[in-house]
């Protein structure tokens, strides 16, 4: 009777180490099918412009780097910074490509975004006047752009730098850019200030850059989320700079003809300017320098746009600081 339970008991244990092997088996299965999962529960919002600043962006989103990354991107663009703006405080964007100005406006109106990174847009001085050969000779001439905006900081930023201010310009409030490159073109107005791809259009045509904000060493585009993303969501947006950094190097290891339909379809470039194109060195994402930011805020502040104390923590994140 001993012998047969002593067999029993053998079985028995066989029995048992076969089901917690097979459960371990089991167990490491479901975790490795389930790893995907994980992965794609990554979701997050972005606003994109049609700006030479978002190509990394659209990039990624071509190659599949997202996805890559694990990471449901609903990538929005957007063709005006109203409509951007307008998606972000109404709630349906968790980031965007934006700029310091508006920044600055987003946090006066209890928009808690915050900076993450700097994002590489360009605003150049163009002029059609045969007369203004430098930023000098802008002197009691009419300057078109769109007041209390990016490019407007940049106007003051770059004739602060040859000791004028905005007050010895004369101003004219043309907020749509194509119709600025048109003016000035016509000789309406002297000069205008934009960003890519009009500076390119504007070259092709003939007019003439005075300076551009690489050349003075002004940045104001940025890559803004907000704290809730940032808090809730860190995951994601890590996933979003790993697919951007991919993208920024695609951009650097690629002839220009192996994207330029990206740059059409999504920016705005057009087949006869081709040949004009200079897109600045992409870098992988970065926070902005805190001066850039400093200025900017207390330039909007004595705008009038941002009335508020400036708190570098509450404005800038330190996600990508290492």
């Amino acid at each position: 009777m001993k012998k047969k339970l002593g067999w029993v008991n053998l079985v028995l244990a066989m029995v048992l180490v076969l089901l917690v092997g097979c459960g371990t088996k089991e167990s490491v299965n479901k975790q490795l099918t389930n790893e995907p999962d994980r992965k794609e529960s990554l979701a997050l919002s972005f606003g994109a412009m049609p700006a030479v600043d978002s190509l990394p962006v659209y990039i990624a989103e071509k190659e599949g780097y997202f996805k890559e990354e694990g990471l449901n991107l609903e990538l929005n663009s957007f063709k005006s910074p109203k409509d951007r703006d307008a998606a972000l405080t109404s709630g349906h964007l968790d980031g965007a490509n934006t700029d310091l100005i508006a920044l600055s406006a987003y946090r006066q109106g209890d928009m808690d975004i915050k900076v993450v990174s700097q994002s590489i847009g360009t605003f150049s001085v163009l002029t059609g006047n045969d007369s203004i050969n430098t930023i000098n000779d802008l002197k009691g001439k009419k300057v078109g752009y769109a007041k209390n905006q990016a490019p407007y900081y940049f106007l003051d930023e770059a004739l602060k730098t040859h000791d004028l201010s905005v007050n010895e310009v004369g101003f004219e409030e043309v907020p749509q850019i194509p119709v600025r490159v048109e003016l000035t073109l016509n000789h309406k107005i002297d000069a205008t200030v934009v960003p890519e791809p009009f500076r390119t259009i504007g070259l092709s045509q003939g007019l003439k850059e005075l300076t551009n904000s690489q050349e003075l060493g002004i940045q104001s585009t940025v890559f803004g989320f907000t704290n809730e993303a940032l808090t809730n969501n860190k995951e994601a947006i890590e996933a979003f700079y790993r697919a951007y950094n991919k993208g920024v190097d695609y951009v650097n290891e690629h002839d220009l003809d192996d994207y330029y339909d990206v740059l059409k379809e999504k920016i705005g470039f057009m087949d006869d300017i081709k040949k004009d194109v200079t897109l600045p060195k992409y870098v992988h994402a970065e926070q902005i320098d805190d001066k850039q930011v400093e200025k900017a805020f207390n330039w909007s502040k004595q705008e009038g746009i941002y009335k508020k104390e400036y708190n570098q923590k509450e404005v800038m994140s330190d996600l990508l600081v290492k």
